[in-house]
């Protein structure tokens, strides 16, 4: 913009001094007769353009050069920091091979050419302490530049293993995150790695994308984003929507009209959680009985294989836990993770329990306390306990 600006102004000033240079002269000139002054004008007006130009070209010349030069200095200075939009990971794990077979057959890497590294180039690098270095370099894609993953091992110099429970525990890099264009396929490869999800994931985190969280061999934390075709909700009609929230807010006479009117007492909410599992969860004993009387199916599992006995052990819900086995429920489904209700409320009381409790409540407002599930959770156990052997066999 200021180049535009210098030139037009070089331009007028051109003008102007080659018109003031033409009034010089014809004033500086004498003229004996008319046939002299008519032949100066026509041949000054004849090179005036000419002059003109010449010089504007001059003036061009020297704005484009001052450009170039600008335009050079203003590159240099806007040099990137980084010659690459990429960056390596290292993680030095306990099992080299054991590693690389997690990361290419249930995160779903390619492995690429690596590299090695001698003890003494190691040691002069500050990387190590007279250790050879073997790295594996995993990609998520084999292409030119691909960020990488290098997995080393050190068999005979192993290093002590961080505290991994959460990834709050130890300071430093906490996780790593893929996005992935099949959420579904990826949960396929780990669950026929035997390799199983933390927390309630997948999870949904916007869109259409899902959240799924695994730890490596070694215990390093590994998201995965990505969408999935699975866990997609419907969309659900207004009924339904009225129906699942009479459930989950004990409105035992909603029910019973939205049940006169068709609805299948059996439907799942977005293809997930039940009616009976809502009343249960959320402790509304007559609701939860008011369904068992109208047929529902108390062993009905979710996505995540759990039943409204599972959610019922967990919070402690004496009178909602009694009700069900009451109506026959089965104390040995196993969930998606193998656990069963009996095992949900076994576990003794601690402060990762009541974490939980009080995630739920803000998450979705259960209305228990910590206290109240402390003190219902060994009741229940006994009614569990005392109903294991009636119930069927395991199954998930």
């Amino acid at each position: 913009m200021e180049l535009a600006i210098q030139a037009t102004d070089l331009f007028a000033k051109t003008i102007s001094s080659t018109f003031l240079t033409f009034w010089s002269k014809m004033r500086s000139e004498r003229y004996t007769t008319r046939l002299q002054f008519s032949s100066f004008l026509c041949r000054e007006f004849h090179m005036l353009p000419t002059r003109i130009v010449t010089k504007c070209a001059v003036v061009l010349t020297s704005v484009v050069l001052a450009g170039v030069s600008a335009s050079g200095q203003e590159a240099a200075e806007k040099k990137p920091v980084f010659s690459k939009n990429t960056f390596d990971l290292g993680i030095v794990v306990s099992d080299l091979e054991k590693s690389v077979k997690f990361y290419k057959d249930v995160i779903g890497m390619t492995e690429v050419k690596g590299f090695t590294a001698p003890a003494n180039v190691a040691t002069s690098f500050g990387l190590t302490d007279n250790q050879p270095v073997v790295v594996r370099r995993l990609v998520m894609a084999d292409v030119k530049d691909a960020p990488s993953l290098k997995l080393m091992a050190f068999p005979k110099a192993p290093g002590a293993k961080p505290d991994q429970r959460f990834i709050h525990s130890t300071l430093g890099f906490s996780y790593l995150t893929l996005f992935v264009n099949d959420m579904d396929a990826a949960v396929e490869r780990a669950k026929k790695a035997k390799v199983k999800p933390l927390g309630q994931t997948p999870a949904k985190v916007g869109g259409n994308n899902y959240l799924t969280v695994y730890k490596d061999p070694d215990g390093n934390f590994i998201e995965l984003i990505g969408p999935s075709t699975k866990n997609a909700e419907p969309k659900q009609n207004n009924a339904n929507a009225a129906f699942f929230e009479a459930a989950r807010i004990g409105n035992v006479a909603a029910l019973g009209q939205h049940l006169s009117n068709g609805q299948d007492i059996d439907a799942k909410q977005n293809g997930n959680v039940h009616a009976i599992g809502l009343a249960a969860l959320f402790g509304h004993v007559e609701a939860v009985e008011f369904l068992i009387r109208n047929g529902a199916n108390v062993d009905q599992q979710t996505k995540d294989g759990g039943t409204a006995l599972h959610g019922a052990s967990f919070l402690g819900r004496t009178k909602v836990v009694e009700a069900l086995l009451k109506a026959g429920a089965n104390v040995n489904i196993r969930n998606n993770n193998g656990i069963t209700p009996l095992e949900e409320c076994s576990e003794p009381w601690s402060d990762e329990i009541s974490k939980k409790v009080d995630f739920l409540n803000r998450a979705i407002k259960v209305d228990v306390t910590a206290k109240g599930v402390e003190e219902g959770r060994p009741i229940v156990l006994k009614l569990l306990q005392a109903h294991a052997s009636k119930s069927g066999p395991d199954r998930k």
